[in-house]
């Protein structure tokens, strides 16, 4: 279940229910890989608001792209962020201000289509690599792992790479503060470090050693891993497709024009004339085109991620 988001993230800030403390849901879509894990290369995920919407859906589908859409709209009051694992959606997550609770999968996508195709909404999508996408989608899929009692967060940490080395598949970990607040969150595919999501400025996405420079100075920070079940078959009954949930992955393009597509035609295969609206672009949302690139990693004791257990 995509909402199991939601649940994993009150887990991770259980402990603090008795010091009356809270965690808010709102900025979901800040845990979908920023733009700046986009590596270079000449294919493209862009996705037009002045040309017919389900073409594109199909084109981006028929290339089995991988990437992220996310959209922020100040008319709808809403934002929205979803994950694209070789043209299907692995993970979505769609909130406004007219709903308490944010919807996930299917739900989120059927809304993030409603407006997708508006030129009031501020639009950013960009190819992720599929480690990229599949390590961030076990947020969503994946099953938790919590480090045993650890005398810091840095030996947290260590424990929870470990543990992903050991199976070597995609997962991804999320550091948090003690009031619950996200401080990052680390990309892995086996004892591979593909990228840092970062959600606060003492922690760089470039430099993994920042995040061991930040966790020695609060070592109260809570560590929490996700993994995810690395094969193919297995994978691919987590997604759906862009055309719907019903689509079946061995359905045939010539049968795409069917009668649930036909209605998707005839509601988003129009060219808007109005002129976008102004819309207000916070750091949840990256419209900043940037050069991916690794963080460095260093060898240390232990462990290839210069993760040391402090004496």
């Amino acid at each position: 279940m995509l909402s199991y988001l939601s649940v994993k993230l009150r887990e991770l800030v259980s402990r603090n229910r008795s010091k009356n403390q809270s965690f808010t849901y709102r900025r979901a879509i800040n845990y979908f890989p920023s733009q700046s894990l986009s590596p270079k290369t000449k294919t493209s995920l862009a996705i037009s608001q002045r040309l017919p919407l389900l073409p594109q859906l199909i084109s981006i589908e028929a290339q089995k792209l991988s990437g992220c859409v996310k959209t922020e709209s100040s008319k709808f009051k809403s934002r929205s962020a979803m994950l694209l694992y070789k043209g299907q959606v692995i993970a979505s997550v769609y909130g406004s201000k007219k709903n308490p609770q944010q919807l996930f999968g299917s739900d989120a996508y059927t809304m993030i289509l409603n407006e997708l195709g508006s030129v009031h909404v501020e639009l950013s999508s960009y190819i992720l690599q599929d480690e990229v996408v599949l390590s961030a989608a076990s947020m969503f899929h994946g099953q938790v792992f919590h480090p045993q009692k650890s005398e810091n967060a840095v030996a947290a940490l260590s424990e929870c790479l470990d543990f992903i080395d050991s199976f070597a598949g995609p997962a991804s970990i999320a550091v948090v503060d003690k009031d619950g607040n996200a401080i990052c969150l680390l990309y892995v595919f086996g004892n591979g470090l593909l990228g840092i999501n970062s959600l606060n400025t003492s922690v760089s996405e470039k430099d993994i050693n920042s995040l061991w420079q930040y966790l020695k100075k609060h070592p109260d920070s809570q560590i929490m891993a996700n993994s995810i079940i690395a094969d193919n078959v297995s994978i691919l009954n987590l997604t759906f497709s862009l055309m719907g949930q019903n689509r079946k992955h061995s359905v045939p393009c010539k049968t795409v024009f069917d009668p649930e597509v036909a209605n998707l035609v005839s509601k988003y295969s129009f060219k808007p004339t109005d002129s976008a609206q102004g819309v207000q672009v916070d750091r949840f949302i990256s419209t900043t085109d940037k050069i991916a690139k690794k963080p460095k990693v260093a060898l240390g004791y232990a462990t290839s991620y210069d993760i040391h257990h402090t004496s």
